[in-house]
């Protein structure tokens, strides 16, 4: 029984290790420690690991100049598990440690299989990372093993304590159509220790006996068990039945290991569903119908309890500022203040300021001393959308801030001390943005601790039509109808059949206009304005028709332009709110109508 450890340095280097041993000191310096960290300034004992009765067990020596850091959060002084998967964070440092117990899995891979193993296996890590869903899970297993070794067939049952046991089939000729298993090979490793590994049927007297192997023509077969906190989970079961194909010991160890990285996943969704029971209700932004949102609500609901900083991806529209509220709401620190920033609304010779204040007499215009958004937000969260618009100067900043947790007001020579949870948000490639060098490498890895992809609303329809209603509701709110109007039948086929490229926004504001357009009363297609993208747009009216309608409709929007100005009592922004519109698009079309002046 070892220790597996992989080490990545601040340059990014990797180290492995193993240590035959049951526990060991991570240090700094001079001393008896098995892993030593080039930690400049730094002397003594930093992080102490053992394996204990919990698995892989943590603890941090006091007074580290920075906390070291798990997944779940800050490491204590008391030994705490570290769940399989989750990196150590110390320092500059990061760290994945594993326990290798000893079994007969045959001998590792060698040779030119080395390098494609590698790759597959570290690729299906990559993507059990983070899921939670268990169909997800055993799709992403099977398709593992499959691609990986000689196997034809692929069986896998997952037996979780307060579920029910799940059962998944894929073969190579037969898809996802279930077949003949070995139940007696299954039975004799199921939920312990042992594995089971036939080489050739035909050799093996207490296999080649079996009913099972002799209707379904099974010559090869391996069954390995999979364990997770102490206990058995589930089994992997993989066989050979075309005649050039068979089972060697490295498919067995593949197998193996590919069997170890699904339990550990399994393991950790087992602790996270446990640690989500008995929470409250999750704000609006967070509940949804699709399987398509079950990855998102489930990290939003994981990530919100934990200091790192996070970064929301997905298209415009998408509702990420609503999602930054959301993980507010649910976080340690909903009773403190949520400043959102939009770093592509502000000029970029204003955004220092905005962000980190100034001092009286610091620019033209600086008249009094001013509080940046960064200690608005002290006690509570900064949401920073668009984060890719900003300046590479002021990214450099934003880094500043992050690492030393202090902000320094334009044209002073103090610090202030800021304790502040980060959000960011883009629709932009990153990726792509630090390679171009528009982006800074640095700060990209410090805002991308945690991630989470909103889905498009085209990925999501199940959610169209709650939320069409949702945004229906809320304007008959804001605008002078009385009643509930409802869809009608087409619009309702309209509404799924839109591809929603401006995703929630453009759902929100059509819903709006719509009401506006209807009068208060049923909201039918012509009402949407959604002809252009639905699957009948072949049918186009004659040019002339078209110019009815649009100056029709420039009409329609007019008056609910003036509608929402009046009720408003002039005031621009609460107008705009009203319309669905962003204040200064409100603002551009009053002027095109005339309704305002320049």
């Amino acid at each position: 029984m070892s220790f597996q450890i992989r080490i990545q340095g601040p340059d990014g280097a990797e180290e492995m290790l193993n240590l035959a041993v049951e526990g060991f000191w991570i240090g700094s310096g001079a001393g008896d420690w098995e892993i030593s960290l080039d930690v400049p300034d730094l002397r003594g004992g930093l992080v102490q690991v053992r394996w204990g009765q919990r698995g892989i067990e943590v603890r941090a020596e006091p007074g580290l100049p920075e906390p070291a850091r798990t997944n779940s959060g800050e490491l204590s002084t008391h030994f705490s598990p570290l769940i399989e998967g989750e990196l150590l964070r110390l320092l500059d440092h990061a760290l994945e440690i594993r326990w290798l117990e000893d079994q007969e899995e045959g001998p590792r891979v060698q040779g030119a299989d080395l390098e494609g193993w590698f790759e597959s296996a570290m690729s299906l890590a990559d993507q059990l990372e983070g899921v939670i869903d268990l169909e997800e899970m055993s799709r992403v297993s099977m398709r593992g093993i499959l691609d990986t070794t000689q196997a034809d067939r692929v069986f896998l049952m997952v037996e979780v304590e307060g579920e029910e046991p799940r059962e998944w089939f894929l073969s190579r000729v037969g898809g996802e159509e279930p077949f003949g298993v070995s139940r007696s090979l299954v039975a004799k490793v199921r939920g312990q220790k042992g594995f089971v590994f036939v080489p050739e049927s035909s050799m093996d007297p207490a296999v080649s006996g079996l009913s099972s192997v002799r209707r379904e023509g099974i010559h090869s077969s391996l069954v390995v068990p999979l364990r997770a906190l102490g206990r058995g989970v589930g089994v992997l079961y993989a066989d050979c039945v075309a005649a050039e194909r068979s089972l060697g010991p490295a498919d067995f160890q593949k197998a193996a290991l590919l069997g170890r990285m699904l339990a550990g996943a399994i393991g950790s969704r087992v602790l996270v569903r446990s640690v989500l029971q008995g929470q409250p209700e999750l704000p609006m932004a967070l509940q949804s119908r699709s399987p398509a949102c079950t990855d998102m609500i489930e990290k939003a609901r994981v990530f919100a309890a934990t200091a790192y900083t996070i970064l929301i991806r997905g298209e415009t529209g998408t509702g990420k500022e609503v999602l930054a509220r959301a993980l507010h709401e649910i976080s340690t620190r909903s009773k403190g203040p949520f400043i959102a920033v939009n770093s592509a609304a502000i000029p970029a010779q204003l955004m220092e300021s905005e962000l980190f204040g100034h001092i009286k007499g610091s620019f033209t215009g600086a008249t009094t001393d001013r509080d940046g958004f960064f200690v608005a937000a002290d006690g509570g969260t900064l949401f920073l959308d668009e984060i890719g618009d900003m300046e590479l100067e002021l990214q450099a900043k934003i880094l500043r801030v992050l690492e030393t947790r202090e902000v320094t007001p334009v044209g002073g020579t103090r610090s202030q001390p800021v304790n502040v949870r980060i959000l960011a948000a883009t629709h932009q490639d990153l990726e792509q943005m630090v390679r171009e060098g528009r982006f800074r490498e640095d700060l990209y890895y410090r805002l991308r601790e945690l991630e989470i992809r909103i889905p498009a609303l085209r990925e999501r329809p199940e959610d169209i039509l709650e939320l069409s209603e949702g945004f229906l509701a809320e304007a008959v709110k804001d605008l002078p109808f009385e009643g509930s109007p409802r869809l009608h039948a087409e619009s309702v086929r309209a509404l799924l059949e839109h591809e929603w490229g401006g995703n929630i926004r453009e759902l929100r504001h059509t819903m709006r206009t719509a009401l506006l357009r209807a009068g208060g009363s049923e909201l039918r297609p012509e009402h949407l304005d959604l002809r252009r993208s639905l699957s009948s747009e072949a049918h186009v009216e004659p040019s002339m028709e078209e110019g009815s309608w649009k100056e029709r409709l420039e009409a329609q929007e007019k008056e609910a332009l003036k509608r929402t100005l009046d009720q408003s009592g002039g005031n621009l922004t609460k107008a705009a709110m009203l319309f669905g519109l962003p204040r200064t698009t409100y603002r551009e079309r009053l002027i095109r109508f005339g309704l305002l002046q320049k």
